[in-house]
This record gives structure tokens, C-alpha cells and sequence, in this order.
């Protein structure tokens, strides 16, 4: 997490979805930085560390799968997903390429575990946040 964007997912995990996906790369880079802003700005919340603080207290299973100083690494259900990509006004192509990327960010900061966290994206998804 290097990469100096406005959100988590490196230039790399970028290139790799751009590779399989048909989405502009400018697209996508806007999407993941709206993404993130979102998660800071969300109403009821003055930051990342409440939304996920929120998160941790409202869901049946705890999101936080790992915590470094940079990101927070968060396996969330299907609905966060949907609600993110409504309030983003996201076509099917940007949410799932945005959703890739977040998996390729995940994967590779825990060493490529994120199917045995998060499953197979059916019932939800990988989540990165810059903190």
C-alpha cells in the first residue's frame, strides 16, 4: 500500500483487474477513491475507525479480519456491497471490478488467504480501508 492513491489498492492490483476487466482505468481508480471517501464521510460516522467500530458491534460475525497501521482488512456481507455500489450510483462492470480489487489487495496482504476469511463473494466480499 505504497502506491500514494486516495485509497488502499496498489497501481499493481489496479493494472492486474484492468487486465481482465472492461473498465477504464480512470474509472476504476475514481470508484475506489469515492469508495473510500464514503467510508470516511458515512453518515452517523466521522471516520473509518467508527464505521468499522460500528460494523464490529452490528453484525452477527465481526468483519475485522486483520488491522495494520495503513488498512483495515474486512470480510463484510453481501449487503455492504449492495449498499456501497447504490450510493455510488455504480454499473455492474465498475462494482465488480471494484470489488476485484479489493480482493487482490486483500489477498495480497495476507499472503493470499482471502478465500479462507471471506469465501467464494456469493455471501460477501474482501473490504479494504485506508485508516
Amino acid at each position: 500500500m505504497d502506491d500514494d492513491h486516495d485509497h488502499p489498492v496498489s497501481t499493481s492490483e489496479i493494472d492486474e483487474v484492468l487486465a481482465e476487466r472492461d473498465v477504464p482505468a480512470d474509472r476504476l481508480d475514481a470508484a475506489l477513491a469515492a469508495l473510500q471517501k464514503l467510508a470516511s464521510d458515512s453518515p452517523g460516522v466521522e471516520s473509518v475507525e467508527d464505521l468499522v467500530y460500528e460494523w464490529r458491534n452490528a453484525f452477527r460475525d465481526d468483519p475485522l479480519v486483520e488491522r495494520t497501521a495503513e488498512a483495515y482488512y474486512l470480510a463484510v456481507d453481501e449487503r455492504v456491497w449492495r449498499d456501497f455500489a447504490s450510493r455510488l450510483d455504480w454499473d455492474a462492470a465498475v462494482r465488480e471490478a471494484v470489488r476485484a480489487a479489493h480482493e487482490r489487495a486483500f489477498a495480497a496482504a495476507l499472503s493470499g488467504d482471502e478465500e479462507s476469511y471471506v469465501g467464494d463473494g456469493d455471501d460477501g466480499g474482501a473490504l479494504v480501508l485506508r485508516r
